[in-house]
Formats: C-alpha cells, sequence, structure tokens
C-alpha cells in the first residue's frame, strides 16, 4: 500500500499565514475605532459644556449698530459701523474725548496694555468713539488714540451722528470741554457691527480674560 500523503503543515502554514494579516487588520479596524470615538466624545463634551462664565455682561439681545454712519479719523471719510468692525472678528469700542483728564486715558490704556498682552492678534481692533464732536476733528481724535497704539481707530462725527452712536450702545454724555461726564464702559462688537457684550469701568483691566477665551474659539 502507498504511504498515505499528509498535508497537515501544509494547512498549518496556511492557516497561520492567513490569521496573521486577519487580527492585524482587527486591531487596526479596533484602533481606528477606538480614536473616532475619542474625537466624538471630545467635541461632544465641547458642544454639551456649559458656556464659561464671562467677566463682561452678555447682552440677551444684541445691539444692532452696523449701520452707523462715522467718520473714519484715519482717513477723514464717512463708513459705516459695520464696514470699520468687519476689519476684525471682535472690535473693542469705548467713548470718550481727548479733553478728557481721567477715566479715558486710564480705560485707553488698559486697552492698549490688553491688545499688546494677546499679541496684537488681527481678530481684535480698538475704537474710541468721541463724545465731544465739536473739539475732536478726525485729525486730533487719530493722534489721541494712537499715542496709545499705533493700530487704534478713532471714530467722529457730526453731534446727530455722535448723538445716534451713543444711543445705540447705552452710552449717555453730557456737559462741555473737560467737564463732559460719559458713560465709561467698553462695549464688544462683533464683524456685523453688533453689541454683543459690555463691560463696566470696574472690569476693564480684566477684558483679555474674555477676549482670549473668544480667539480661543470658545462661545460668548
Amino acid at each position: 500500500m502507498p504511504p498515505r500523503e499528509r498535508h497537515d503543515g501544509a494547512v498549518g502554514i496556511v492557516g497561520a499565514m492567513t490569521t496573521r494579516p486577519t487580527r492585524t487588520l482587527l486591531w487596526i479596524l479596533t484602533l481606528i475605532a477606538l480614536v473616532a470615538a475619542g474625537f466624538a466624545a471630545y467635541f461632544a463634551g465641547r458642544a454639551l459644556a456649559p458656556r464659561p462664565e464671562r467677566v463682561a455682561t452678555v447682552l440677551q439681545n444684541p445691539q444692532a449698530a452696523g449701520d452707523l454712519t462715522l467718520v473714519h479719523a484715519p482717513t477723514g471719510t464717512e463708513r459705516s459701523l459695520a464696514d470699520v468692525t468687519g476689519e476684525a472678528t471682535w472690535t473693542l469700542v469705548f467713548f470718550g474725548f481727548v479733553n478728557c483728564p481721567d477715566v479715558c486715558p486710564l480705560t485707553m490704556a488698559h486697552l492698549a496694555e490688553t491688545y499688546r498682552t494677546l499679541g496684537e492678534p488681527e481678530d481684535v481692533q480698538v475704537v474710541m468713539i468721541t463724545v465731544d464732536p465739536q473739539n475732536d476733528d478726525p485729525e486730533r481724535l487719530q493722534a489721541y488714540v494712537s499715542g496709545f497704539h499705533p493700530d487704534f481707530v478713532g471714530l467722529a462725527g457730526s453731534d446727530a451722528q455722535i448723538a445716534e452712536a451713543a444711543r445705540r450702545f447705552f452710552v449717555g454724555y453730557a456737559g462741555t470741554g473737560r467737564d463732559i461726564v460719559h458713560t465709561e464702559a467698553v462695549g464688544l462688537v462683533d464683524a456685523s457691527g453688533t453689541l454683543r457684550a459690555v463691560w463696566g469701568q470696574a472690569k476693564v483691566p480684566s477684558i483679555g480674560v474674555d477676549v482670549a477665551d473668544l480667539l480661543d474659539g470658545r462661545p460668548l
């Protein structure tokens, strides 16, 4: 009787060759699934996380102001507020005047320090709107604001234009010369020219906390 042929070894080799790629493929697919699940959990967590507590007072009903027309001090031309604020993602707006003896220079200095600390980001700009249009012509106003930082922008205008801008920003002012009194808050305006939040004077030194969060992509 001829000897029986044995194929056990061959079958074992083929089986091992088949098993190893299969296990490797399963391991790769499992790894991909775990990574995908991790990303999904991360983004779901960000979406469901409570909104951060803000230093600013966030307006529940944001105030549209993009259609305001004011005089762009660097160029001396009339521009809409939306045109000005559209040059950055966020604009910090302060109402003041050149002859202001105390609050205005202090606030502008805080804003300059904040701007520099943030790294002078392109997504942020600082604007001062005068409440003394009779004395603060565009050239004088721009010289004043750029003295705090060359990137800062002044906005001037007629009595009527300034009064309407102040009304939209909930700013009050009265008086003449160095005796003008005015609301000392700083507003946060988005690229469309909409007022989204306000910092009272006591919170101005902490504006950078909120702005840094916004630049990091966190919601207002």
